[in-house]
């Protein structure tokens, strides 16, 4: 009984040991891979975000405020792989940037201007666009300068101003493909940071359970009975030295010693029960066998991502599409 439990617990303790390695190394590759995806979900947020602001951001300025259906613009562009959760801040952001933009040029028209005005005519009367802003400024100048009476050139006749200038397809196209790029690559990276996080969980729970073990505390407890019934009792008995022993204290020391040996009989048989039985033997051999731990491990191994490899790839990617924008606009 002593020779198995020491075993019993030598081999729990390995592979305990083992899977807590294997767990250090799935934290860090789950940790590697979750940075992997924030990354990629930053990159797509604000592919999305910047498509959603190029789609609406021409609508809003030449929308009444009074009468702008924030949902119905929201609902009808959101781009692939976005949701109107996402969106909805930035669009709200915008609608109040236009209002603040269009009060703030609204104090540098004069009521003699005409269609003609632009934002360098503000320029000059002391109107300041701050740079991230100067494309806003010029739709919104544009959006005002459409309400202004039309100016008359020569014959009486108006000139063609503010005209909207079509968007060149290959950006727009160049735009989209970017976008459905980035798409995939975060879930990519979210399917495997799932997976790994499934994986993760598995092996704490398998190493909670190795902390379980079946059978082993029974035996303990046997063992301690069967050592103060059948050792420390006739020890002590032997150490008064007596001459003659007592008849009941003679049958109480023989019944102590079989019911020990009884005991220790009857978890054997228990425990070889338990081991022929192929549920008990599954779940027994999936919280502590032999090649639990590198079963786990292989297939953390076989499914994650390489991320070096995948980060390159995605810088890669974004390297490309910025080469197709820059032969596009030239």
């Amino acid at each position: 009984m002593g020779g198995f439990l020491v075993s019993r617990l030598v081999q729990l303790s390995s592979e305990r040991e083992g899977l807590r390695r294997q767990l250090v190394r799935a934290r860090d590759e789950l940790s590697h891979v979750t940075a992997s995806y924030n990354d990629a979900h930053e990159y797509r947020l604000e592919n999305s975000r910047q498509t959603f602001l190029d789609w609406v951001t021409d609508k809003v300025v030449d929308a009444d405020p009074a009468t702008l259906d924030r949902a119905a613009l929201l609902e009808d562009n959101i781009p692939r792989g976005s949701s109107t959760e996402e969106m909805g801040p930035y669009l709200d952001a915008l609608i109040n940037e236009v209002a603040e933009v269009r009060e703030h040029v609204q104090k540098y028209v004069r009521p003699s201007d005409d269609n003609r005005l632009d934002l360098d005519d503000l320029r000059k009367r002391g109107l300041t666009a701050p740079d991230g802003q100067a494309s806003l400024y010029e739709k919104i100048v544009g959006s005002i300068a459409e309400q202004l009476p039309a100016s008359r050139g020569m014959f009486g006749i108006s000139p063609l101003l503010n005209l909207p200038i079509p968007r060149d397809s290959v950006s727009r196209a160049t735009e989209l493909r970017r976008l459905d790029e980035s798409i995939r690559e975060e879930q990519d990276l979210l399917s495997r940071k799932t997976m790994l996080e499934g994986e993760f969980s598995r092996v704490t729970g398998e190493i909670e359970r190795i902390g379980q073990p079946i059978g082993v505390t029974s035996a303990i407890v046997i063992l301690a009975v069967y050592s103060v019934l059948g050792i420390v009792a006739p020890v002590v008995v032997m150490g008064f030295d007596p001459t003659t022993l007592e008849s009941w204290l003679e049958w109480l020391l023989v019944g102590v010693f079989v019911f020990g040996l009884a005991a220790v009989l009857g978890y054997i048989f228990w425990y070889a029960k338990t081991l022929n039985d192929p549920v008990a033997s599954d779940s027994t051999r999936d919280a502590s066998g032999p090649g639990a731990g590198q079963e786990i491990w292989a297939s953390l191994r076989r499914r994650a991502v390489t991320v070096p490899r995948a980060r390159r790839a995605h810088r890669r990617r974004a390297q490309l599409a910025d080469q197709a924008d820059e032969e596009s606009v030239t």
